[in-house]
């Protein structure tokens, strides 16, 4: 009994196999060199992280063991099934590895590095190394590319040693109970292995061995039998074209898994940073935001100087009915804007696989080229104007020479910033007339360079003559202030209404200048493509249209193996079973007696071949869809380049033109100013100031919004450029190494670099 009970030992320590854990981390050695192996293949092919699992500071990740994760948290309706399906009990041992309540991992925020308030504070990098942690989609493509690994690693198996060892154990009891009955306990135990060749043959070879054990007390039988069984294919299913065809796919299928995630990153990285729904789609919204807010500032400072003027005689009322209704529409705008961009904040956050509710911050330095005016010099117009809205209060009654002097020390306060404010637009201008002095670049238009030479110039006597008119305003203050008495208070009143006047007219003339500069500096970078170099270059390096060209082959090599289907059959088939004499109780010992030996050949005729001709005639069609394809990408490629250099020279005109709407609506608006704030003679009720300046306001918010999006949507499609030509490249982070402007042979400070070329 002994013997037979040996097998039955070595069956159940096979059939209870190895843990978990080891056929996880089986799974892992076998996959991951496939990748890396892929991704050495060629340039461009690298996938940056490799490892599954997700990092520790990832929302993603599992801190569970990842191979006895305990029971999730069920849905009620669905959990009473699993308890009790259809008149069961469910198993009792669901719970064994534990249960909890969590289906994301506590303190994942954490690695956000939140400030005190809970706030993630965002800006272009930070967002797509976020992204890269923490999304669910950039995880799903990765484990797309593991588990197209994973199954070349079975298609590998199948031409491997596969070894097989089983036991069968039975006890059989015939007839009425001992002594008069039998029993019998037969141990049947089967070792051995087969192996496929690349032609087409198969070898199996079967150690089997037989005890046979009876309750009558004689001596177990044993019997052995060694089985070697070999067929090989001559015409049908015959060749390495036809058995190789499963593995060589399934090698080729890995690759252009690996090339579609890598260029996945590359997309990826865009579409979180700089596209449609990016971090830099976000810049726009809150820039969009920024100019709204500012023409409502503008809107309520006008209509309360309008108030104030109504008071006064020196507006009717139906202009101050006009820019209410103005700035009310202002303030819907604002609102309507801010919940845009708080609704793009939370689509933002699906996209970095954060929850909307978590709070973020975003970094706007990017944007402050689009600070068209120093804050100080802003804060300036503001006091100037709140002082003389406090003057107009005054209309009816002049104050005290105690209050007159006061409010003579106060404006004093204010013009003595007079020269800070002519320096910021000094410098300003100064930095405009550095970058003209630059080299030409062969897409500049030499009228429109004549014509900014020539705004220079004269922002350049403008910024001289205010300077002089401030400095004149502050010495007119000083002698007003000095002639403050009794008998002149109504005089010395009226002298600081024109004081403030005269200064803030100035002062609107050296931002002016200053807004001016500002929008003269904001430049595109440069980008030089040559169409037919570009065209090339994206042909050779695509990895979309390497993949296609790869799979056109495939479907040419399908052909091949679809014909040998059309073939008879013809199989060389041998086997030989060796086996021992079951009366000498001696499992080794094969006689050659009882031993036998095979050898012929099967044949199959080809006189039922519909199926398999249907699928020959398949495989042609597919052949040639798949070369249309290949000539199909390779036209939209085309398409795409060409339609991204044309739209990169419509965006670069459009800034161009949106520029020199600002610089229009800009002028406008301070010239509309002037007229409202001029002599009470140069107005009358019902006149077209009002009418101008609030057209001029919104004809301001609007160019404004148009130079921002036109700037963000020149960006937006130099990386789609970029991108569609397969010249940006990651680093094993998954941050582009080339995606940055490289070093500009026109440096000037505050002047942004020029882009990179977008082509070879």
């Amino acid at each position: 009994m002994r013997r037979a009970a040996l097998p039955v030992l070595i069956a159940i320590a096979l059939a209870v196999g190895c843990t978990r854990a080891h056929y996880r981390k089986s799974a892992d050695r076998a996959a991951y060199p496939i990748v890396a192996d892929r991704e050495a293949l060629g340039p461009g092919y690298g996938i940056g992280r490799r490892q599954l699992e997700p990092q520790p500071g990832s929302r993603l990740a599992d801190p569970f063991n990842p191979d006895h994760p305990p029971k999730p948290p069920d849905d009620r309706a669905a959990g009473a099934l699993m308890d009790h399906p259809y008149k069961f009990h469910g198993s009792r041992w669901w719970g064994k590895d534990g249960h909890t309540d969590l289906i994301e991992p506590v303190g994942w925020e954490a690695a956000l590095a939140p400030d005190d308030r809970g706030t993630v504070h965002l800006n272009q990098d930070k967002s797509a190394e976020v992204a890269l942690l923490n999304s669910r989609e950039y995880q799903t493509a990765l484990e797309d590319v593991y588990l197209s690994a994973l199954s070349l690693t079975l298609n590998r198996f199948e031409f491997d040693l596969r070894w097989f060892g089983r036991n069968a154990t039975t006890f059989n009891h015939a007839g009425l109970p001992e002594p008069n009955g039998s029993s019998t306990l037969t141990s049947n135990s089967d070792l051995g292995f087969n192996r496929n060749f690349a032609a087409g043959g198969q070898v199996l070879v079967d150690f089997a061995n037989s005890i046979v054990y009876t309750s009558t007390g004689d001596n177990p039988q044993v019997r052995s039998n060694l089985l070697f069984s070999l067929t090989q294919p001559l015409l049908r299913n015959f060749g390495r074209k036809v058995r190789l065809e499963g593995l060589t796919q399934s090698e080729r299928d890995v690759l252009y898994a690996v090339r579609d995630f890598a260029r996945f990153r590359k997309s990826f990285y865009v579409s979180v940073a700089v596209q449609s729904g990016g971090y830099l789609d976000l810049l726009l919204a809150v820039q969009t935001l920024r100019n709204s807010e500012a023409n409502l500032k503008r809107q309520e400072e006008t209509y309360r100087l309008y108030a104030e003027l109504f008071r006064g005689g020196r507006a009717s009322v139906v202009e101050v009915d006009q820019f209410y209704q103005s700035f009310q529409g202002a303030r819907q705008d604002v609102l309507n804007t801010r919940v845009a961009l708080e609704g793009a904040k939370d689509q933002f956050k699906l996209v970095l696989g954060l929850p909307p509710r978590l709070p973020i911050e975003l970094d706007v330095a990017p944007l402050d080229p689009f600070v068209l005016t120093d804050p100080k010099l802003e804060q300036l117009r503001d006091d100037l104007e709140a002082f003389q809205r406090a003057r107009l209060q005054e209309l009816d009654a002049p104050p005290s020479v105690e209050v007159l002097r006061r409010v003579f020390a106060a404006l004093r306060g204010i013009a003595k910033n007079g020269p800070n404010a002519v320096a910021s637009a000094g410098a300003d201008l100064d930095a405009f007339g550095r970058q003209l002095d630059h080299p030409a670049r062969p897409t500049d238009d030499p009228e429109q360079r004549a014509r900014d030479r020539a705004t220079y110039t004269a922002l350049k006597t403008a910024l001289t003559e205010e300077a002089a008119d401030l400095e004149k305003a502050t010495a007119r203050i000083e002698r007003d202030a000095a002639g403050v008495a009794e008998e002149t208070r109504k005089a010395a009143w009226e002298a600081s209404v024109e004081g403030a006047k005269l200064f803030l007219t100035a002062l609107d003339g050296v931002i002016a200048v200053q807004t001016q500069a500002r929008i003269y500096r904001i430049e595109l970078p440069e980008v030089s493509v040559s169409q037919g170099p570009a065209l090339a270059f994206a042909k050779e390096n695509r990895l979309d249209l390497q993949n296609r060209l790869g799979q056109a082959t495939d479907a040419w090599r399908k052909v091949t193996v679809a014909a040998n289907a059309l073939r008879g059959g013809v199989d060389v088939v041998a086997s030989a079973n060796l086996t021992t004499d079951p009366e000498r109780n001696q499992p080794l010992r094969f006689s050659s007696e009882l031993s036998t030996y095979t050898v012929g050949l099967q044949f199959d005729g080809p006189l039922n071949r519909v199926a398999e001709r249907n699928a020959y005639r398949l495989s042609l069609i597919t052949y040639q869809r798949a070369k249309r394809s290949v000539v199909e990408l390779s036209d939209r490629i085309e398409f795409q380049i060409r339609q991204d250099i044309r739209e990169l020279e419509r965006t670069r005109a459009s800034f161009a033109i949106a520029r020199q709407q600002v610089l229009s609506a800009a002028r406008q608006y301070e010239n509309s100013r002037l007229n409202l704030l001029g002599p009470r003679d140069r107005r009358t009720a019902n006149d077209s100031t009002t009418l101008a300046l609030i057209q001029a306001l919104s004809s301001l918010q609007a160019a404004r919004n148009a130079l921002a999006a036109n700037f963000v949507l020149f960006e937006q499609r130099r990386l789609q450029l970029l991108l569609d030509l397969e010249e940006l490249q990651l680093d094993d982070r998954g941050f582009p190494t080339n995606a940055a402007p490289r070093s500009s042979d026109r440096p000037g400070p505050g002047a942004p670099a020029p882009a990179p070329r977008a082509g070879p």
